[in-house]
């Protein structure tokens, strides 16, 4: 075991004694420190000029002599780096020419220089277009490599292999049933077919959910981000697809709808590895690896797959869940010529989540003029819809959907109900214009669209009258005024009571010296 002891100097009395011994215990320990700390110093600053080549470690160049394939060679870190390409495995495989004549290609070795291309965070980049050489048949492949030297610096080497023709998959899925009761499962079967013209040596495949449904089991191969994006990469060491194989998950993937959901998605898409979408680090970083079980894709019988039509599938989901929508209405106070901001809307209170929109019209009350309606420039600006329309007495818009809005007594908006609790509500700015005005304003509300009703199973709640509150006084007479008035009332009290207060202090202290 190890033990500490503590030390102790022989101080001893009087200055000099005492700054002795600390002169020599900085004397000893100073350049000890110094030749620890450099050599650290010296090593992060090495590493971090080391060159770091980026380049794809495979690139597959359609089997069509008009087709193309990018290639992206980036080299970080060092500037004023070179970039050597030995070209010369691709004769009679396939043919290699620059982008943007930033790199001449000499064959069968060229190089571009570091400032070519160059990065504002340090490096290059070089694009280079390849396409099949003549003659070439599907399934050719060479190998291109790469060298990067740097002056001081330690050389970096990579290669990509170039591979004629391209596999291409196609996503099929189906559930064992698409209505489900809230917290509800169903099971999703997966048929992975490669159309293309090699083999896809590698999967990966992403899973996004949305509006209420999850995976009911993370597996430990896969990566997940919340409960709503899934990451799976099958390395070729588990799974090759040849050209017209059909590959099947090993066990149906189980998602769990979650107790307010309604009407939740969910959508699957499979890429060959080396044609598959990476997500950069930042967004990487956010995925977690799972705990459970490997997810595996095993060998299926093409002959029972159906007709997949592209490298993604989606299934709509149907939960027996319900969303009780209620109207939200404000009440306009003020003397008469005054102008009052009152909010109209809805609220969700569920027990069911409704993405689908849902549809606020608003009623003026009698005996007031509206002033102003939402209105959002940049939706003018972008020809968006506002939120909400003008309407004319028959129903009818009184202008164009992203233009402001003119005056009317009726308007309809619509808003995102959302999820359960949630609120939104619309200002409109009425002006009072009588003293008779009161009620006779109205919100009513309703939600869903085609495929996705609302179920709205509380109607007595999906009006609301919009109150006028009318009292004597100027038109400037608003709540807003008084308010401002009682807090300047309060504050002079304040001053008063603290001026009188020094005050005493000040005679008291008089009458004391």
């Amino acid at each position: 075991m190890d033990t500490f002891e503590e030390v102790k100097w022989p101080f001893t009395k009087g200055r000099r004694s005492v700054a002795a011994p600390i002169r020599l215990f900085r004397a000893a320990v100073g350049p000890v420190l110094l030749l620890a700390a450099t050599p650290a110093s010296l090593v992060g600053c090495a590493s971090s000029s080391v060159p770091e080549l980026v380049v794809p470690s495979v690139l597959y160049v359609p089997h069509d002599p008009h087709g193309t394939a990018d290639l992206r060679v980036q080299e970080k870190q060092a500037a004023g780096a070179t970039v050597t390409f030995d070209a010369g495995d691709l004769a009679g495989t396939a043919i290699i020419r620059t982008a943007l004549d930033r790199c001449p290609v000499r064959l069968p070795v060229f190089r571009c220089e570091g400032d070519v291309g160059g990065l504002s965070g340090g490096g290059s980049l070089q694009v280079f277009h390849l396409s099949p050489a003549k003659g070439a048949a599907a399934g050719d492949s060479a190998v291109l490599r790469y060298r990067v030297t740097s002056p001081g610096r330690p050389a970096v080497t990579g290669s990509t292999r170039i591979v004629i023709g391209r596999p291409v998959l196609t996503v099929e899925a189906h559930a064992d049933r698409l209505d489900v009761d809230p917290g509800g499962r169903l099971a999703v079967s997966l048929t992975i077919r490669n159309t293309g013209d090699v083999p896809a040596r590698g999967v990966a495949l992403f899973v996004d959910t949305r509006d209420g449904i999850e995976p009911a089991e993370r597996h430990g191969n896969c990566r997940y981000r919340g409960g709503t994006s899934t990451w799976c990469r099958l390395p070729a060491a588990e799974v090759v697809i040849p050209p017209g194989a059909s590959y099947r998950l090993g066990a149906p993937e189980v998602l769990r709808a979650g107790r307010d959901a309604t009407y939740p998605s969910v959508s699957f898409r499979a890429d060959a590895l080396g044609t598959d979408y990476v997500p950069p680090q930042p967004l990487a970083s956010r995925y977690r690896r799972g705990d459970g079980a490997a997810l595996r894709l095993v060998a299926a019988d093409a002959r029972g797959a159906g007709t997949a039509h592209g490298n993604s599938s989606e299934l709509k989901v149907t939960v027996r869940n319900q969303s009780d929508l209620v109207a939200v209405a404000g009440t306009a106070r003020g003397p008469v010529g005054s102008l009052a901001t009152v909010r109209v809307g809805v609220r969700n209170d569920g027990p069911g989540a409704l993405p689908a929109p849902a549809r606020v019209e608003f009623t003026v009350p009698p005996g007031t003029t509206v002033v102003s309606s939402p209105y959002e420039f940049e939706r003018d600006e972008e020809l968006i819809d506002q939120q909400c329309r003008a309407l004319a007495p028959d129903g009818t818009p009184l202008t164009t959907p992203s233009a402001r809005q003119p005056r009317a007594r009726r308007y309809v908006c619509t808003a995102r109900a959302g999820a359960v609790g949630a609120t939104t509500t619309f200002p409109f700015t009425l002006r009072i214009d009588k003293a008779a005005a009161g009620r006779g304003g109205r919100v009513s509300v309703s939600g869903g669209e085609a495929g996705r009703p609302g179920h709205d199973a509380v109607a007595a709640n999906d009006t609301a009258e919009v109150d006028v509150s009318v009292w004597p006084g100027p038109a400037w007479a608003t709540p807003g005024h008084y308010v401002a008035a009682v807090v300047v009332l309060a504050v002079l009290a304040l001053a008063t009571a603290l001026g009188a207060w020094r005050r005493r202090r000040s005679h008291r202290a008089g009458h004391t010296g």
